[in-house]
């Protein structure tokens, strides 16, 4: 880190945030995009649990968390059955309720009872983790417990962006089926967020399952794009066999809880058409700007980075679009490649009318569309884009709610794997001319 002033200072926090030791740091030193590669590699040797670096009010911001001996605490299976669709439906009464602080491991045991181990969310599995994020008011959630307190069933959100929420972790022990609980929990949910002003609701069905993608397009939400790779493999009970040879994907389905503010889009040309695709059927008050070459915007772009290794999924974060777009992003980017990350997605704020211009190269870095994610907190209107270590996707596992879901992520998929055949084509021709250079007179002495 660069201090740019003999009289600058560093300000280091400490705090506890749940089940982790966060160190802050503030200095006004030489501008950052994101974690240092010392720390990206420390976070994907498991010494740390994330780190991130950006730019707030005029100085830079470094953050790394560091677990405590709570964040790894699995809820304990002794004495849990795993139950199947099988088991013998209960009749015992449940008392429906918001989740609370101490429900957490029973929340977990609940999740275990239903899928072993093999639930996608492992966050979960983890009742201290869900209890430090229920405190804080990160997590929310609707819950169905029997009269010794054990959960029956769930239905939760976590704020992912102010005022937007991304629900799930829906699930109903199977001697509790058929009572409608799922829909009691979730129709309690929905209006507990309207009353807390909650703008917009996110939901990320898998792509090998179409059940839950229909629910949520059912219940009014639309398709906003696709997440590839976006998880570590999976298995679901009674829908893949066994575990997924390769890592999950997800559709991205957002559906507004006020009315829509209408906003202008500037999206750069590899991906307009993309987002009109998805646009079409929303009615959504929003309308595409008319791109211009000349564009003012500042010399710098600011953005951060975040690494979650376990995952292997890297984040850079776009708040201003400036001069030097590409070749920020591009570095911000390769750091996250050179950590491990198997997935970077770059968060771009669609609402700045320099964008069009400014990243037009975008796709040249490797980089395909992933979603539009609408009233996104500070971005506005968030434009996410994807790159992946593994451009060839094995869609033989997808299934579609409907054919509009087919198409998108079809078009996703063939941008994802036209991006990469590209930068295939461009290291192979830079090999080439390398070979042309070396057979040039070279003569050391001279």
């Amino acid at each position: 880190m660069t201090i740019a002033e003999e009289s600058s200072t560093l300000d280091l926090k400490i705090v506890v945030e749940g089940t982790e030791l966060v160190l802050t740091v503030h200095d006004r030193g030489e501008p950052v995009s994101g974690p240092s590669p010392r720390l990206l590699a420390l976070v994907d040797l498991g010494f740390m649990t994330a780190a991130d670096g950006h730019i707030d009010d005029g100085r830079n911001v470094g953050i790394v968390r560091l677990a405590l001996p709570a964040h790894s605490r699995l809820v304990s299976d002794e004495g849990v059955e795993i139950l199947d669709d099988e088991a013998p439906l209960s009749s015992a009464p449940v008392t429906i309720r918001e989740l609370v602080v101490d429900d957490a491991p029973a929340l977990a045991r609940c999740i275990y009872r239903c899928y072993g181990w093999s639930y996608p969310g492992v966050n979960l599995y983890y009742p201290d983790r869900v209890a430090a994020s229920i405190e804080s008011g990160k997590r929310i959630g609707e819950v169905a417990v029997d009269d010794s307190g054990e959960v029956a069933a769930h239905w939760g959100a976590v704020f992912v962006a102010d005022g937007v929420v991304e629900t799930g972790g829906t699930v109903t022990d199977p001697r509790f089926r058929r009572r409608g609980l799922a829909n009691d929990l979730g129709d309690r949910l929905l209006a507990r967020l309207q009353a807390m002003g909650v703008r917009g609701r996110m939901r990320e069905p898998v792509l090998t399952h179409s059940a839950t993608q229909g629910i949520a397009l059912r219940e009014g939400a639309h398709l906003v794009g696709v997440h590839l790779h976006a998880m570590l493999p999976i298995q679901q009970v009674g829908i893949t066999n066994g575990m997924t040879d390769d890592r999950a994907s997800l559709t991205v389905m957002y559906s507004p809880l006020v009315e829509m503010q209408p906003a202008t889009l500037w999206i750069p040309g590899p991906f307009e058409g993309l987002v009109r695709k998805l646009l079409a059927p929303t009615g959504w008050p929003r309308q595409f700007g008319v791109v211009r070459t000349a564009t003012e915007a500042p010399p710098q772009s600011v953005l951060g980075s975040s690494y979650d290794a376990f995952n292997r999924v890297g984040l850079v974060e776009v708040f201003t679009v400036g001069d030097d777009l590409i070749d920020a992003v591009d570095e911000a980017v390769g750091q996250l490649r050179a950590a491990g990350a198997d997935v970077v997605r770059v968060h771009l704020p669609a609402n700045q009318p320099a964008l069009p211009a400014l990243g037009a190269g975008l796709s040249a870095l490797g980089l395909a569309f992933a979603s539009l994610l609408p009233d996104f907190g500070s971005f506005g209107d968030a434009l996410v884009l994807q790159w992946l270590r593994d451009t060839e996707i094995d869609t033989g596992g997808y299934v579609y709610a409907s054919d509009h879901v087919k198409e998108i992520t079809e078009a996703i998929v063939a941008q994802v794997r036209e991006v990469g055949a590209e930068g295939d084509r461009l290291r192979r021709r830079f090999a080439r001319r390398q070979r042309l250079f070396a057979a040039l007179p070279n003569d050391p002495s001279a």
